[in-house]
């Protein structure tokens, strides 16, 4: 298409336009919810971006071996239920320790004292009346929470707490905090502030080397995807458990932080440690950059490391995280990279990234770049593609996803920058679908134009092949085999002469319209009407393997709405029609046959005439419907009547004839018996055993006055006075059309 015929492309162009301004508005709306659900797929293609980049340009990992202890279900099994003794968490410690952990971490949240047995003991004589004093230092000697307090100091050990959104919860002692804001400060600042907390033991936060909070946030679809490095109690920060291990491992508990100035608010942009500061979201959250599956890091199970069955350097100079991934625990999460993922591992990949500085972002000039390409990409798509075809469409739409993609997924792989995909994404589909959607509207309203135009005088189907595939469309014939059908009204010379023109018009009207429906109904085509007469063939221009079944079938509905016209047509005053029908199957040339003036998609051929010479001769047998021998072999599934051996005038074959009576299902048993019986007529008939025919056909024509049954007895009447050929074959010669 020419650029200069915008006439045909304005609709769709306004369209693109307007589908344009609306994901522009959309994705850029600042109120937007967590759960919106353009949202939602960004989530989605973020999981999937990030899983192909894992197996496309797979993360290298730090040289500081990140070891979980995994409370596991083997643990449990061998050690007991959780919660354990903290005399086992102590004893687990100092084994870590003596293995050569360099610093331990609690995924793990201790706020409540362990009971004390001297205590029990105490309760229950007291309840027995009895009074008992236990000797000097028992208690204290027996008791866990001091045996694991002693314990914590043998390495440098953290213990996780969490923060809550009660305000009215403040249990255990927290950590001395890493940084305090300032009170302007703490006023412009909008990172993460949580109002309640749960810690741990003074006893065990003392001793600890250092403690962070464990608190996840996952998204609107309940993934984990980032996590806050700090939150704010108050006007002090705390940090995550994954920034106080990196603390105490770097022996530096100074938060450093770089925050900008965004109107009245103060956003924070890095967050680190000992000049490892990692890029943060405005609320103090970095994307998680997960290393890969579950079980990426090292594992050893809790019992196997307190019955050293592991060697003896596996943890030497190790970070070490304990944690569980036992499933009656509820430490299992969704994240981009899988679900049911252990969520101490969550923190491992934090540390690991905060060793190495290797945190993804989102940049601030997010919303600039989507606002850029939603403009590109719609005003150039919104202008071309409506000038193009179906195919050139969505190679060009193609084209723009592949580069919208490609581009997202380099950035983020090697330039650690998070861009969504979603509103690109959908607006090119979307443009896409409004002008192929477009485009196929205005066809069909030219197809239907066309058919609306052509239906009542060409076969729909033809019509169909024609503008479904016009490049293989063909005027010029061809021969195959097919069914043709021929129907006329019986005696309709006799009806027309004693009907008005008008009415004669209406009856005409009347019976064609449903006939017609019925041979469409079964997949047939009309060849033409003259006068009373219908011709239709089945196979062509759409091939069917079942052309003489649908025939057939068609020719048994046609007698059947006969049979309800004939009394509609007697309350209306007109005469009641009986109509005959011919099949014939055999091979014909089919096509556009005519002239320059007038063409029409018809069949001719020896078959074809066959057909018309079957329907003139029903009468002659008195039979509603006749089907030559290639018919009936090809549509086995009817019951059929044999009718004769014939052989027409202007034809040298002789033929056997049939009268199909209905599907096998639908004729009762007295038609059979008397099928049947007629069967051993024809046999005695064609072994010339005059007497044993002429007396089964008489009983016949008794039992039921046909036609056909009369015809044998006057024919074997005339037989007997002749002298036959000794190879008769029984074969009638038909000298009318």
């Amino acid at each position: 298409m020419r650029w200069g015929s915008l006439s045909r492309t304005r609709l769709p162009i306004l369209l693109g336009v307007l589908l344009t301004a609306y994901f522009i508005l959309l994705s850029l709306q600042p109120g937007q919810s967590p759960g919106h659900w353009l949202k939602r797929l960004d989530f989605l293609l973020y999981d999937l971006r990030f899983n192909a980049a894992l197996d496309w340009h797979p993360p290298e990992r730090g040289e500081q071996p990140i070891i979980i202890i995994d409370i596991d279900e083997k643990s449990l099994a061998h050690e007991g239920r959780w919660p354990w003794s903290r005399h086992k968490l102590a004893d687990l410690v100092t084994t870590l320790a003596q293995y050569g952990a360099v610093v331990v971490a609690f995924d793990v949240v201790f706020s409540e004292p362990e009971r004390n047995p001297v205590d029990d003991i105490r309760k229950r004589l007291a309840v027995d009346g009895e009074r008992w004093q236990a000797p000097e230092g028992w208690r204290r000697q027996v008791d866990a929470d001091t045996h694991f307090a002693q314990e914590l100091p043998a390495t440098d050990t953290v213990l996780g707490f969490f923060f809550l959104d009660e305000g009215n919860v403040s249990v255990g002692r927290l950590p001395a905090p890493v940084y305090r804001l300032p009170v302007e400060a703490a006023r412009r600042s909008v990172v993460i502030a949580k109002p309640g907390y749960a810690a741990n033991l003074p006893l065990l936060q003392d001793a600890a080397a250092g403690a962070g909070f464990v608190t996840t946030f996952a998204d609107a679809d309940g993934a984990i995807r980032r996590a806050p490095l700090v939150i704010r109690y108050g006007n002090d920060l705390y940090p995550s458990l994954a920034l106080a291990t990196v603390m105490a491992y770097l022996f530096d508990r100074t938060l450093q932080l770089e925050t900008v100035a965004l109107g009245d608010v103060d956003v924070l942009r890095y967050a680190g440690v000992g000049g490892q500061l990692a890029r943060t979201d405005a609320a103090g959250r970095v994307i998680v950059p997960y290393k890969g599956p579950k079980r990426t890091f090292t594992y050893f199970s809790a019992t196997d490391v307190l019955n050293g069955n592991i060697s003896d350097d596996a943890l030497e100079g190790a970070i070490v995280l304990v944690g569980t991934s036992a499933l009656g625990l509820s430490d299992l999460r969704a994240t981009p990279v899988g679900t049911q993922y252990p969520g101490v591992e969550v923190h491992a990949n934090v540390i690991e990234a905060l060793l190495n500085d290797e945190f993804p972002y989102r940049p601030e000039w997010e919303a600039g770049a989507l606002l850029a390409q939603l403009l590109l990409f719609g005003i150039v798509l919104s202008f071309w593609l409506p000038r193009l075809g179906p195919f050139s469409a969505m190679l060009l739409s193609g084209l723009a996803v592949v580069l919208v993609i490609s581009g997202n997924f380099y950035l983020w792989s090697y330039q650690n920058l998070d861009l969504p995909l979603a509103a690109v994404l959908l607006l090119v589909g979307g443009l896409t679908i409004v002008n192929l959607g477009y485009g196929f509207v205005s066809e069909n309203l030219s197809r239907r134009l066309l058919k609306g135009m052509f239906d009542q005088y060409v076969p729909p189907a033809h019509i169909e092949r024609m503008m479904n595939d016009p490049a293989a469309y063909q005027f010029a014939g061809e021969s195959k085999e097919l069914t043709v059908l021929f129907s006329d009204i019986r005696s309709f010379t006799n009806i027309s002469e004693n009907l008005s023109a008008a009415d004669l018009k209406a009856l005409l009207n009347s019976y064609f319209t449903p006939i017609t429906k019925v041979i469409f109904d079964n997949e047939g085509t009309i060849d033409k009407y003259v006068g009373d007469m219908v011709m239709a063939f089945w196979g062509a221009p759409l091939d069917d393997e079942r052309h003489a079944c649908h025939a057939v079938q068609a020719a048994l509905s046609m007698q059947r709405v006969t049979a309800s016209l004939r009394e509609e047509f007697i309350a209306r005053g007109w005469p009641a029609i009986e109509i005959g029908i011919g099949i014939n199957t055999g091979p014909m040339n089919v096509g556009d046959m005519g002239s320059s003036y007038r063409r029409a998609y018809t069949v001719l051929g020896d078959a074809v005439n066959l057909g018309s010479r079957l329907e003139s001769i029903t009468k002659f047998y008195g039979v509603k419907i006749l089907v030559g021998e290639n018919t009936h072999a090809q549509a086995p599934e009817f019951v059929y009547r044999y009718v004769d051996r014939i052989q027409v005038k202007g034809k040298n074959e002789p033929i056997r004839v049939y009268e199909p009576l209905g599907l096998a299902g639908e004729v009762d048993e007295a038609t059979r018996q008397e099928l049947a019986l007629q069967q051993q007529g024809t046999e005695h008939y064609f072994a010339r055993r005059w007497d044993e025919a002429v007396l089964i056909f008489t009983q016949l024509w008794q039992q039921q006055p046909r036609r056909l049954y009369q015809v044998y007895i006057e024919r074997i009447g005339s037989l007997r006075q002749q002298t036959l050929a000794e190879d008769w074959d029984g074969v009638f010669r038909h000298t009318e059309k």
